[in-house]
């Protein structure tokens, strides 16, 4: 997934970083794509969209469809708010266009197009009015919590409230935004408002929440729960579906489960470069560098994100090819700081696995105090602290650490990254108490 993970087993982090990233992903879109079916407990039925998947009877069942039928979306829209240009609503749905673009895609310009068409809305929006939700969703997606706070404000400030659908996901974001502050009991708390609104709306966030606390089961019980809530869920629901729990494995160091969900989602909906990084990510920690390098190859001729440069250098690293790990970062270092200019918190984060894959320990210390300001929940918290021990601020890191281990998030990686952190203050029993804790949790970790 990113160099520092493909180096070996030992090199957790990264694994955690862009899975959050995409786990957003879904959040954002969640409740636009559901239709809610009540309390059944039986899993959807698979439904036959028939033979034709440009048909206007079904869903895209692969990749390239979907990003062809986006295009289209997006051409139509882009025309229509032309047309109309006074029309702010005209505006989010060209914006609604690019932001489903986006989330396919990954790439920051198509993000920056949604932004771009969201200005053009509020520009000619009258006071009170707007596509305020729209603006919260993608502010939340490329970590701008206190923008996404002030927009869910405005909403509040409406002369008619909004239904009880859109007053859910108002609530759900908030939940998102109290728990990326590390906020853990607020998310909750909100999650709760959202699930009285619209019931098992927050599924799919109590996953998420559930992992990072420790309780897999749950979350998967959760993802279920998830998944009863669409209606003839399409392919690419449940690729997305079966990505998350091979996710929910690849946690637990669950090498051969995580592939068999990871190829599952690759056969609902093929092509998909998010699925194919998970495959390719299992398949160097299986031993398999050729194959892994394949396909990362294969990834970034179609996407060029950074990461998977990354990945590819962190191989090359390890098969002794130090010239060629080193174009490699370079190549990819170009990218990620120009995406450290168009959205930098939301680039932060994964950069920061950059720096500590290529040992530049200064760099990754100022990018995880910055990650750390825009979103001081458990998982930037356990980057800043290993930061500073790359620093050789090894006590600073511990009163980091110990912040975490006091709240209630618990990953394999934070107690592997206490452990050394531990280690280096010379307190060897407490290391040793928190490697085995991580190795419980994981047995890769």
């Amino acid at each position: 997934m990113t160099a520092s993970r493909t180096t070996g087993a030992s090199m957790m982090p990264a694994l955690l970083a862009l899975k959050w990233w995409i786990l957003a992903a879904l959040v954002i879109g969640a409740l636009w794509f559901t239709a809610r079916i009540g309390t059944d407990d039986a899993v959807p039925a698979a439904y036959d969209w028939g033979d034709s998947p440009f048909s206007g009877n079904g869903p895209p069942r692969t990749y390239s469809e979907a990003i062809k039928r986006s295009g289209l979306g997006i051409a139509n829209a882009r025309s229509a708010a032309q047309a109309a240009p006074d029309q702010w609503l005209m505006h989010e749905i060209h914006a609604s266009e690019q932001l489903a673009r986006a989330q396919l895609s990954g790439s920051y310009d198509d993000y920056a197009a949604a932004q771009q068409a969201l200005d053009a809305a509020f520009k000619v929006a009258v006071k009170g009015s707007g596509p305020h939700i729209m603006q919260a969703s993608l502010d939340f997606s490329m970590h701008r919590l206190a923008r996404a706070q002030a927009q869910l404000a405005a909403i509040d400030g409406y002369a008619v409230p909004p239904d009880p659908g859109d007053r859910a996901e108002m609530a759900a974001i908030r939940g998102d935004i109290a728990f990326y502050r590390g906020d853990y009991p607020a998310a909750l708390a909100d999650y709760d408002k959202a699930d009285a609104l619209v019931p098992g709306s927050a599924s799919f966030r109590r996953a998420i929440f559930a992992a990072r606390t420790g309780d897999v089961d749950q979350a998967d019980a959760y993802l279920a729960e998830a998944e009863r809530g669409y209606r003839s869920p399409s392919p690419q629901t449940r690729s997305y579906m079966a990505l998350q729990r091979g996710i929910l494995d690849l946690d637990r160091g669950r090498l051969n489960d995580a592939m068999a969900h990871f190829r599952e989602a690759d056969t609902l909906f093929p092509g998909r470069w998010l699925i194919e990084e998970h495959i390719a990510e299992v398949l160097n920690l299986q031993g398999k560098p050729a194959q892994a390098e394949a396909l990362y190859r294969d990834i970034v001729r179609r996407t060029g994100h950074p990461e998977f440069i990354d990945a590819l250098a962190g191989i090359a690293e390890t098969r002794g090819d130090k010239a060629e790990a080193r174009r490699l970062y370079a190549r990819s270092w170009t990218i990620w700081s120009r995406r450290l200019t168009q959205f930098p918190e939301a680039t932060y984060g994964h950069a920061i696995d950059h720096c500590v894959a290529k040992g530049d320990w200064p760099c990754a210390l100022r990018l995880a105090q910055r990650n750390h300001e825009a979103r001081p929940y458990g998982e930037a918290k356990i980057a800043l602290a290993r930061a500073l021990l790359g620093n050789g601020r090894a006590r600073e890191a511990q009163a980091m650490i110990e912040q975490v281990l006091a709240s209630r998030w618990r990953t394999p990686d934070l107690h592997s990254t206490a452990a050394d952190v531990f280690e280096a203050n010379g307190l060897a029993e407490k290391a040793a108490e928190q490697r085995r804790r991580a190795r419980a949790m994981n047995a890769l970790a």
